[in-house]
């Protein structure tokens, strides 16, 4: 991506503020219009210096020196606080974009992707691009026009002198054009660096528990270490040009001085310039050292923002691989909770093997199925599938006769209730945790779904009940706590169709046992998948099928499963001769 495909990108964001701009741009222009007086005045000031000299015209000329720099610095306030809260504004609206974008995207985005690069992507490069669009673009246009107007000047006073002041120009080129490709490249290192730390760093800290449980905490920080290492040595690969950028065009531009002392003294003896012309000359030429230093500094924001405004494209062209082709219909469509499989397969997009494999069941409305299996079976999986978090292949799956991709995301995601195998809880009242997907929801309804998810007098013994402000994840609740909070979330939906991915697994057998009593009363006439370890919590379900590799490898009730003598029968075998031992013991 080139400066101009930068711009190209960012346009539509700068279109929102045009007005402003243009404003901010106008105020710039005034402002060096007014700064090339102030040169013009010293000139005369300095020639009448020559002649007799009357108090009344030196205060004039310095009233007037003050008058035009108060009015300059006036513009150049008005420029600052335009262009750059400009610059503000559209970092906001990006932000927005691309945080609406992260919602949009399907889970195999966030599988190809580390939350770390991501995070840095939001932060680093998100400001690299603010920073084109706030001091990037207000200095360019400011060196603009300081050039052109500043140009003219000297051209008035001696076109040949200005002639010689533009013989270090070609160098200037020169020393622009390498150091930005330096600048770029090593700025683009740095950065994809930043997000391997950062991503390192974000890791750590949400497993810190098993780093600490595991004693691991002196490799992790010589895995971080080496990371942060690579991560200054890139740094100062990107300082070395940096640094080197200034007084590369601080020599250019003293080459220029030199220039002009040497010419323009020969022309002040030849009565060719005045002296306080060649004074001006003088001013008007140090005006054009910061604009000529800020250009290689410019340049450098503007090659880091091409770096990262190629970093957040990705992010904001990337397609979720899950179609919603009738996310924009109105349908009257009213789910029951009919389910039906058809040859249902699946493989992961980072796998090879399959995760489930001609998976063929109907479940009626109201029924319970059970998912049992060993570890890698495939249940998570066919949970997921039944939500839309991963893409079935069409024709494979229905819902109350329709092919489940025909239906809206949203009206299907609204009628389902589901419980993953990785609760997650966020950093907020538990009111709002379980609120989470009811909007409306009053405190009433909020104690119903606690009582039968068998949580609320765990939340009353909390000193703030259920205002009690919960740690990141809910690290302050136990793992039992945080799954009846799952599951009082999935609740409070009151969803046509529930699904628990092995929700109860740090749950005790006597409150799983009253969990799942109410719940059977509550989801009559209501489509239910229990997914569980636990043989003695699934034993009275409608159906059961057990999942082996990813096919159907038994199904039936517990009676059938137990005659098959299978893989059922084996686990709940071991199930029971392990309850044995802890009784004995």
């Amino acid at each position: 991506m080139k400066i101009l495909q930068l711009f190209k990108k960012l346009w539509p964001y700068l279109l929102q503020y045009k007005s402003k701009l243009i404003f901010g741009f106008l105020c710039i222009i005034i402002s060096n219009l007014l700064n090339i007086i102030n040169p013009k005045i010293v000139s005369k000031a300095i020639d009448y210096f020559q002649g007799d000299i009357k108090i009344g015209r030196l205060l004039t000329y310095a009233g007037a020196l003050i008058a035009v720099t108060i009015v300059f610095g006036f513009f150049r306030f008005l420029t600052r606080r335009t262009v750059i809260v400009v610059s503000r504004l559209i970092e906001n609206d990006m932000r927005n974009d691309l945080f609406a974008k992260l919602q949009s995207l399907s889970s195999t985005f966030y599988q190809q992707n580390n939350t770390g690069d991501i995070m840095a992507r939001l932060t680093n490069d998100l400001n690299a691009v603010r920073s084109v669009l706030g001091p990037g673009l207000m200095y360019t246009v400011n060196t603009i026009a300081t050039f052109i107007f500043v140009i003219i000047m000297m051209l008035t006073i001696n076109p040949l002198l200005t002639l010689m002041a533009m013989i270090p120009v070609p160098l200037m080129v020169v020393a622009v054009n390498y150091f930005n490709r330096q600048i770029n490249k090593t700025y683009t290192a740095v950065q994809d660096q930043y997000a391997a730390i950062s991503t390192k760093a974000q890791e750590n800290l949400a497993g810190i528990r098993i780093v600490k449980s595991y004693v691991l905490e002196k490799l992790e920080l010589d895995s971080f270490n080496l990371l942060n290492k690579d991560y200054i040595k890139k740094n100062m690969r990107y300082v070395k040009y940096n640094a080197a950028y200034r007084p590369t065009m601080m020599l250019i531009v003293g080459i220029g001085i030199a220039i002009i002392l040497l010419f323009g003294g020969r022309m002040i003896i030849n009565d060719v310039i005045t002296l306080g012309e060649y004074v001006a000359f003088n001013l008007y030429l140090g005006m054009l050292v910061f604009p000529s230093i800020a250009l290689g500094w410019v340049m450098g924001i503007f090659y880091q923002g091409v770096a990262s405004m190629n970093r957040l494209d990705y992010i904001l062209r990337a397609e979720s691989d899950i179609a919603d082709e009738s996310a924009n219909k109105i349908d009257a469509l009213l789910i029951s909770g009919e389910i039906e499989c058809k040859n249902l397969s699946f493989t992961y997009p980072t796998a090879e093997e399959p995760a489930l494999q001609n998976i063929n069941l109907k479940v009626a409305r109201g029924e319970i199925i059970a998912v049992v299996g060993r570890t890698g079976a495939g249940k998570s999986t066919l949970m997921q599938l039944l939500t839309r978090i991963f893409e079935p292949e069409d024709a494979t799956l229905f819902l109350d006769g329709r092919d489940i991709k025909k239906i809206p995301l949203k009206q299907l995601r609204e009628h389902i209730g589901y419980i993953p195998q990785d609760t997650f809880l966020f950093s907020d009242t538990i009111r709002n945790n379980i609120a989470f997907g009811v909007a409306d929801a009053d405190q009433e309804k909020i104690e119903w779904a606690a009582r039968i998810a068998q949580i609320h007098d765990s939340i009353l013994e909390l000193p703030d009940g259920y205002d009690t402000i919960l740690g990141e994840r809910g690290i302050n609740l136990s793992g039992g706590q945080k799954q009846r909070m799952s599951i009082a979330r999935a609740i409070l939906k009151e969803p046509k169709i529930l699904l628990l991915d092995d929700a109860l697994s740090a749950v005790d057998t006597i409150t799983e046992e009253a969990i799942l009593n109410d719940l059977k009363n509550i989801m009559i006439n209501k489509t239910c998948f229990w997914v569980s370890h636990r043989i003695s919590s699934i034993k009275n379900a409608d159906h059961i099928i057990v999942l082996d590799q990813g096919k159907i490898v038994e199904e039936g009730t517990h009676e059938e499963l137990l005659m098959q003598n299978g893989i059922y029968a084996d686990l709940f075998e071991k199930q029971q001769l392990e309850e044995s031992l802890s009784l004995t013991e």
